[in-house]
């Protein structure tokens, strides 16, 4: 009775396991720089030897009637390769499968969700913890007045898409003009890809001295087919009247954006690593709290800071990445 006892405790409590097959469901594709920073933090945090699988559901570039499909199939593949845990990358793969995955027994670790974990039962799941992305957009916004020295006006831009909605609403309140020190700041969502130009042209003679730019991985072209995300952002790099910043380190660099305080996602893929460490060593995820990565990094262009006639204040010198 005593060894049965023993047996059914061993068989409940979290093993070590320093050689994990780990699956990575990501919301995005392979080619999203989002994706291919965070799998690096991944890699470069994780201890042990571990394989990996990766399944791409692709949703920037295919309309939300295709996520119940595509998320059946996500579903079906990791029950086809079995692994020992599981990462959901950014707020729809966790939404359609964190908890379904849970269910049949196998620790879920997410990173990159925009929504309040509280709202899916996150909190306190048994199988479930992760890093929260909390996009930094008023303290950059007011960094980057200081590197302007001042800022009247500014636009805050985002395509139409849930994750833009979710972050503008987390800053902001759904407050559409709000001010930030003594700048006031108008955000626009906007999904069509030439309305999203037509505010981009006219932003000076709208008052406005710069540009943040959020997301704009889901615009659409007039014929309804998405508009690639490397086209849009360099279009917007050239066209724009006024100094154009961003929120996230994909942006960054000559023929994109300034840059700013950003969000990286080799940070998120660092901090969910030290997340994945701790379970595959033993320990419960419902004992590990979601937790946001927070710390934010300079990170600026030479050849965009030159182009526009800017200079970083001295006090960054020492903390800045560059791009280019």
């Amino acid at each position: 009775m005593l060894k049965s006892l023993m047996l059914v405790l061993l068989c409940t409590l979290p093993l070590p396991l320093w050689a994990a097959h780990i699956l990575v469901i990501s919301s995005y594709h392979a080619g999203y720089s989002w994706d291919q920073s965070y799998n690096e933090g991944l890699r470069e945090g994780l201890k042990g030897d571990h394989t990996f699988s990766h399944f791409y559901m692709d949703t920037k570039r295919h309309p939300a009637s295709n996520y119940d499909e595509v998320a059946d199939r996500a579903l079906a593949y990791y029950h086809k390769v079995k692994p020992d845990l599981v990462v959901l990358g950014d707020d729809i793969a966790i939404q359609y499968l964190a908890n379904d995955i849970a269910s049949f027994g196998t620790p879920v670790v997410f990173l990159g969700m925009n929504e309040n974990p509280r709202n899916n039962g996150l909190v306190g799941h048994v199988k479930i913890t992760g890093v929260l992305e909390r996009p930094l957009l008023k303290r950059s916004i007011s960094e980057m007045s200081q590197l302007m020295g001042g800022l009247g006006k500014a636009l805050v831009l985002f395509d139409a898409s849930h994750v833009a909605r979710t972050a503008i609403e987390y800053e902001f309140k759904q407050q559409t003009s709000l001010r930030i020190g003594r700048t006031l700041i108008d955000s626009q969502q906007i999904g069509d890809y030439a309305s999203w130009q037509k505010a981009i042209l006219d932003a000076r003679k709208n008052g406005y001295q710069a540009i943040f730019i959020g997301l704009y991985h889901t615009l659409a072209d007039p014929n309804g087919q998405h508009v690639n995300e490397q086209t849009a952002l360099a279009w917007a790099s050239a066209h724009s009247p006024v100094p154009l910043f961003s929120f996230w380190e994909f942006s960054v660099g000559k023929g994109k954006t300034i840059g700013g305080l950003v969000l990286d996602g080799h940070e998120q893929g660092i901090k969910a690593a030290e997340l994945i460490n701790t379970i595959l060593a033993g320990t419960f995820p419902r004992r590990l709290s979601p937790r946001a990565a927070l710390r934010g990094e300079y990170v600026f262009s030479k050849y965009e800071l030159a182009r526009w006639g800017l200079t970083l204040p001295d006090r960054w010198q020492n903390k800045v990445q560059w791009r280019d």
